[in-house]
């Protein structure tokens, strides 16, 4: 029994396989690890914050940043993140979903509704805004060892910080009927090598 004889059933499967082996988060650029301790942090609504970063896909559908704590302690916090082109305050491409943060020192994921195209190589932004009312940390780095961009803070660039940040492409899950037809293939693979395995 070789792949030869099934080339439609053999293409399938390895397409689906690698479709559902692919999903989730692809990281293009990051200015730190998630293994990393984080413990300074510039405070949000009092600073106007934006890390500019320079991509090297042609997308960004999610950008990553550790909140430090939110101000009264125990309160929740609502973020959404603009991506931003040219300039710190330059035209907004797409904002995130809102999301709710209620923990401190944590990996918040930020997602955009899709995957915004984005030019290879040229210099981005990400700005962090409240939705509501309160306080939050975000986790920067200064030294920052990531050479593609800067923090910037009320309008002046930090010449050695950045903001904590990991930024990429979502990668969709593959959706139900490439489940089924899935399922399909490996259940007509596997009865056609029963039936000759016991023929």
């Amino acid at each position: 029994m070789t792949w030869k004889r099934f080339p439609g059933v053999a293409a399938a499967l390895w397409l689906l396989t690698w479709n559902a082996m692919g999903q989730g988060l692809i990281v293009d650029q990051a200015s730190g690890t998630l293994e990393e301790v984080i413990v300074n942090g510039s405070l949000i609504p009092e600073n106007d914050l934006a890390q500019s970063f320079t991509p090297s896909l042609n997308a960004v559908g999610f950008a990553q940043l550790r909140t430090l704590i939110t101000i009264p302690g125990g309160s929740t916090v609502t973020l959404i993140v603009n991506l931003r082109d040219v300039a710190y305050n330059g035209p907004i491409l797409s904002s995130t979903a809102p999301v709710d943060i209620v923990t401190f020192a944590d990996v918040g994921t930020f997602y955009f509704p899709d995957n915004i195209p984005v030019n290879p190589g040229q210099l981005y932004f990400f700005q962090p805004v409240l939705q509501s009312t309160g306080n939050l940390s975000i986790g920067d780095k200064s030294p920052s060892s990531y050479s593609g961009g800067a923090l910037w803070s009320n309008g002046l660039m930090s010449p050695q910080g950045d903001l904590w940040f990991r930024e990429g492409t979502v990668v969709p899950e593959p959706g139900a009927p490439g489940l089924l037809l899935f399922g399909a293939g490996a259940l007509v693979f596997l009865r056609r090598i029963w039936a000759r395995w016991r023929g």
